[in-house]
């Protein structure tokens, strides 16, 4: 029996919206889609119908790739057969014998036209069986052939490939992510892009303090597989002044002051990226500098939304998600501040954060910095 001949792609969120908006997202959804196909250079044709999007290929390759797309719950090869019973049985029976399973069972679904559900069951599981002699067994079967009946096609397919989910990279506002170089603003960075929104990376240069641009830039390359062919800004500044200033002064409130520092400059990125909310790689309670009292404190009175989607997760959660986005190994030679304090202040108050704020003159310090930054395309 030939391969498959499409690829059916589900997806989630987008069929609760309106029908503008969910008839822009579709096209968005496809267009991505066909992005990704064009790179790996697989011919293809793609086509909407009633909630679902085909893709029509028999390339392999072709299920997994769209199921690295964001917005696509699932994808897989279907065997396309006329509405017609016989056709139907003839093609599953086919692909059955070809597996040769001991068990098997028949998932059937009707989404329009006159064959039933019941009919599909019934008939196609008799061919199956007498073309392989196998046992229907509906709890446990060693094969699963799935069914779906549509107007004026029938779908018979085997394999479900999970997908990534989310919505379309492209429906959301853009947002910048603080990227450090570590493991954990590189996933966050991939969170809010699973999100829909379109990402630029803003990189605090802290030498001779730490050096982690090579790691950063490498998280940067990494993300960039996931953008459907959207280029990543990537913003530099150099904070290593800043940060000498705060230490000396302030050495047990240096990250609070630090980090207020980079609220400070991200507000200016992020009017010029024409962003929508700043984003981090905070787990709550992984380091000191990330107790609520701290987040609180280095956040107060800074007039800009930051998102932490990784808030809740676990180290080994972002460790292994790191690894199935490929930013994992990028990160992992990534050094530590060398003027993060022996012990820093893990309860600060909001209102003490801001008067060193005020005597350091953070906001004047964070302007001249701002005006060293430096933009590359990725």
């Amino acid at each position: 029996m030939t391969s498959f001949d499409s690829v059916l792609v589900r997806y989630g969120e987008i069929a609760l919206k309106d029908a503008w908006t969910r008839k822009s997202w579709e096209r968005i959804l496809a267009s991505n889609i066909v992005y990704n196909l064009k790179e790996a250079e697989i011919d293809h044709e793609v086509s909407m119908e009633r909630g679902r999007i085909f893709v029509g290929t028999s390339d392999p390759r072709a299920p997994q790739i769209v199921a690295n797309v964001f917005g696509v719950v699932s994808a897989s090869p279907v065997w396309t057969a006329e509405p017609d019973i016989e056709a139907v049985a003839k093609v599953a029976s086919q692909i059955a014998a070809e597996r040769r399973p001991r068990s098997f069972a028949i998932r059937s679904r009707r989404g329009g036209g006159e064959i039933s559900s019941t009919e599909i069951a019934v008939q196609v599981g008799s061919a199956v069986q007498e073309r392989t002699g196998a046992k229907v067994d509906l709890t446990d079967p060693e094969l699963e052939i799935f069914v779906e009946a549509r107007e004026k096609k029938v779908l018979v397919f085997t394999e479900v490939v999970g997908g990534v989910g989310g919505l379309p990279l492209g429906t959301q506002s853009r947002m910048l992510v603080l990227i450090s170089g570590g493991i954990d603003s590189p996933v966050a960075a991939w969170m809010m892009m699973r999100r829909g929104s379109p990402v630029s990376l803003l990189y605090f240069d802290a030498r001779p303090y730490v050096d982690a641009l090579p790691q950063a830039l490498k998280s940067a390359e990494a993300l960039k597989r996931w953008t459907s062919g959207r280029k990543i800004n990537f913003v530099k500044v150099p904070i290593g002044d800043g940060l000498a200033k705060i230490s000396g002064a302030e050495p047990r409130a240096t990250c609070l002051l630090c980090r207020r520092l980079m609220y400070r400059i991200a507000c200016m990125v992020m009017e010029e990226e024409e962003a929508f909310g700043v984003v981090t790689g905070y787990s709550l309670g992984q380091v000191a500098s990330q107790t609520p009292a701290n987040i609180m404190a280095e956040q107060s009175g800074i007039d800009l939304p930051v998102y932490h989607p990784l808030i809740a997760m676990d180290k080994s959660e972002i460790m292994d998600l790191a690894r199935k986005i490929g930013t994992y190994r990028a990160t992992a030679d990534a050094g530590t501040c060398s003027a993060a304090p022996k012990k820093p202040m893990t309860r600060a108050k909001a209102e003490d954060i801001r008067a060193m704020e005020t005597e350091l003159g953070l906001e004047e310090i964070a302007r001249e910095l701002f005006a060293k930054r430096e933009r590359t395309r990725i």
